[in-house]
């Protein structure tokens, strides 16, 4: 006898989008009637802290939230601690923090994390976050890039991988094949062929690694309740060209969210385009640039043009961005949601060393959405920008930016695709699932709905094949950011008890950063 089994540890969240996390089960006997057991994480994610609408009142103090993995890793300080249900491989789909943000908190616990799939530039990216953590390279996982299409063979269990369109480059999904049933995975996809990093969802790859019938499709739900094509990033280049043509004189400023490395790309076309110097300034996308160059994937050698790429810092290059003519530059920056260190932040209050704006010379465009949790500190920045009477454009105004995720008609399209026997809305609010629901059920299709919790049993010989088992509320795990304001300080989390004595407010790291503060752990069980 064998089983499947889907197991949601995170991403079908009441309110907010993030930490997601699903688990995948598979039991079964050999040929010589042991029996075995292979589970396999996909995503590892982060969800922000809301203290105005806490996705979990317990942890409403907590600012970062993942689930719980004591049931499912090692830890190393205690060996003593034998997990229910060990995982034996991690797969990840992208590099963004509601997706593998966790992975790197997990090891300050204490936990030991098994080998790790992803594509070279989500490892890249994650090796950059260990280190942004402090890790010392001897407690990294092993790390093994991947090939969409191929398989990857874990015990009785196949993945493939194959590419979607998304914000950050070499995003997939996953297609897992096991003798019981299969599972498709999509990941954060839209069908968005304009990207410039990619590579762009392809229906002739997606179509060859699925060849299969699938039993359940786990279907991104974030952009369910938009019944309208979205922005591309063809799109977006247009909407730029329109500015500088409108602007004749000014340079432009445009804030682009860290991870939305797609949008950095249509920024720098279009500079390349109108021979102007693409300047970057802010830490977040400097590290994004250099996980591309370490992965082959530089920006002009992309974009098959001459492309002037000038990293912006105190010195020389402030003086030459200075002196330049406004209409030489397009200048791209950190601070879309208005974060107190991101570059444009400090720039609008004057605390930037090498970026001083002018409302006569600057035009500022946010090439951004407005996230959850974020609303606040990105309004208080639009309103000190306009006060100083700057020129501000937003996706309110133009077609400035293109969404991450798929809108309703590319969510349908992929259920078209894949044929499902069952859909399991994934990825967002219960509002947003709910939408996706109503949406797949419209076609006919036979929809699971499920939450934090649930555990989806999939069998391509049952009738009832993806009934949801709720195993109760899911034990979600809480962090309080006590030092390290700045994404690439060290992110300094504490696990005290109320009764012990809180870290000392001025602790540093050592050299080697080996120096752990326990995260204050605030469980909702």
């Amino acid at each position: 006898m064998s089983s499947l089994q889907w197991h949601i540890l995170g991403g079908n969240n009441k309110h907010n989008i993030g930490a997601n996390s699903g688990l995948c089960v598979y039991e079964y006997e050999d040929e010589n009637g042991k029996k075995c057991r292979k589970v396999l994480l996909f995503d590892a994610g982060l969800l922000q802290g809301d203290k105005h609408a806490p996705e979990y009142p317990e942890l409403a103090q907590s600012d970062t939230v993942l689930a719980d993995y004591a049931r499912f890793l090692y830890k190393t300080d205690d060996p003593a601690h034998k997990p229910e249900l060990p995982i034996d491989s991690i797969f990840l789909t992208h590099n963004h923090p509601d997706h593998s943000g966790a992975l790197p908190l997990l090891i300050l616990m204490g936990y030991k994390l098994p080998k790790i799939y992803a594509t070279p530039y989500t490892a890249r990216r994650f090796q950059q976050d260990l280190s942004n953590a402090g890790i010392d390279p001897s407690e990294w996982p092993k790390i093994y890039t991947i090939a969409p299409g191929k398989d990857i063979q874990e015990g009785a269990v196949a993945v493939k991988a194959f590419w979607v369109s998304h914000s950050t480059p070499q995003s997939v999904g996953f297609f897992i094949d096991t003798p019981e049933g299969t599972i498709l995975h999509t990941g954060d996809f839209k069908m968005d062929q304009s990207v410039l990093w990619g590579p762009a969802f392809n229906e002739a790859q997606f179509k060859s690694v699925v060849s299969k019938p699938v039993d359940l499709l786990l279907l991104d739900s974030t952009g369910a309740e938009k019944d309208h094509d979205a922005v591309t990033e063809h799109d977006m280049r247009e909407a730029l060209h329109d500015v500088i043509a409108e602007n004749p004189g000014k340079r432009i400023i445009v804030a682009v969210m860290s991870g939305y490395e797609e949008n950095l790309a249509s920024v720098a076309a279009v500079a390349a385009a109108e021979k102007r110097t693409l300047w970057v300034a802010g830490a977040a996308h400097e590290q994004s640039l250099a996980a591309l160059r370490d992965t082959g994937l530089t920006l002009a050698d992309q974009l098959g043009v001459n492309l002037d790429l000038r990293i912006l810092g105190a010195g020389r290059a402030a003086q030459d961005l200075a002196q330049a003519v406004p209409e030489s530059s397009v200048v791209v920056v950190t601070g879309s949601q208005g974060h107190a260190n991101a570059a444009l932040t400090r720039a609008a209050e004057g605390r930037h060393n090498a970026l001083a704006l002018d409302p006569a010379k600057d035009v500022i465009v946010f090439c951004a959405p407005s996230m959850p949790g974020q609303i606040g500190q990105r309004n208080r920045l639009l309103s000190t920008l306009r006060a100083k009477g700057f020129t501000v454009l937003t996706s309110g105004d133009l077609p400035l930016y293109p969404p991450g995720h798929a809108r309703l008609p590319e969510i349908v399209e992929m259920v078209k695709l894949a044929d499902p026997k069952h859909v399991l809305p994934m990825h967002g609010s219960a509002a947003l699932r709910e939408a996706c629901a109503a949406a797949v059920e419209k076609m006919g299709r036979k929809v699971v709905r499920a939450d934090n919790g649930d555990v989806i049993k999939v069998s391509r010989r049952a009738a009832k094949s993806a009934v949801p088992e709720t195993k109760g509320k899911a034990p979600m795990t809480g962090l309080k950011t006590l030092q390290g304001s700045n994404w690439s300080e060290r992110y300094y989390i504490q696990v005290s008890a109320p009764q012990e004595k809180p870290a000392r407010k001025n602790a540093k790291p050592s050299v080697n950063g080996n120096v752990r503060h326990r995260p204050k752990i605030f469980k909702a069980d």
